[in-house]
């Protein structure tokens, strides 16, 4: 049984990564030391995300991070999916690079290049219905605000992708019918061809 003053453990591995993350950044931030590669690379990720994809794609580069956490007085702890982006991006970087060590532009240059979309897919990260359905039909669909900045399309959209996608699996059409059933004013045949389908699938 842990001691008066001992931490609770973490729930989840992803936790103790999130909250190691924390206490770096916190220590950098305080230090006035130049950033980590954790540190650069939970900017770049923030900075790619900040977006709905309505518009131009966020800059992502050394510069650009280096502004952002100067202009973050108090920044928030990385989520646990931060946590995750973060360290698969660093692996990827160091792995694409054959480097143990590697320069801020170059994370923030896999960010531009290829986006962060194949990072999330490798961690264990769960993803929303919208998000699982958006892996299956962003490409076909013409939506590259998912492969670079995880930003999902339209749920009445991946609802009629699903609608007319004779292939599509039982946890595709599962994840539909949950978009469908939360979004007003969706004709009610529209659900019960989902349900017909999951019942057939499923």
């Amino acid at each position: 049984m842990p001691g008066r003053g001992t931490p609770p453990a973490p729930d989840s591995p992803h936790q103790a990564l999130a909250e190691l993350l924390t206490r770096q950044l916190v220590a950098e931030t305080e230090a006035a030391r130049p950033l980590s590669e954790t540190s650069v690379a939970l900017g770049a990720v923030r900075l790619a995300t900040s977006t709905d994809g309505s518009g131009p794609r966020p800059q992502v580069d050394a510069a650009a991070v280096e502004a952002y956490w100067q202009n973050v007085r108090l920044p928030s702890p990385p989520t646990e999916r931060e946590a995750l982006l973060v360290y698969g991006l660093i692996y990827q970087v160091h792995d694409d690079h054959r480097r143990n060590e590697v320069e801020p532009e170059q994370i923030c240059h896999h960010v531009r290049q290829a986006g962060l979309e194949p990072i999330l897919l490798r961690t264990a990260a769960p993803l929303t219905p919208a998000e699982l359905l958006t892996v299956r039909y962003a490409r076909s669909h013409g939506h590259p605000a998912w492969r670079y900045c995880l930003v999902p399309m339209d749920d009445a959209q991946l609802v009629r992708a699903v609608h007319t996608d004779r292939a599509a699996t039982a946890e595709h059409v599962e994840a539909a019918l949950t978009l469908a059933a939360a979004m007003p004013g969706t004709p009610e045949t529209v659900i019960s061809q989902l349900q017909a389908r999951l019942r057939l699938t499923g």
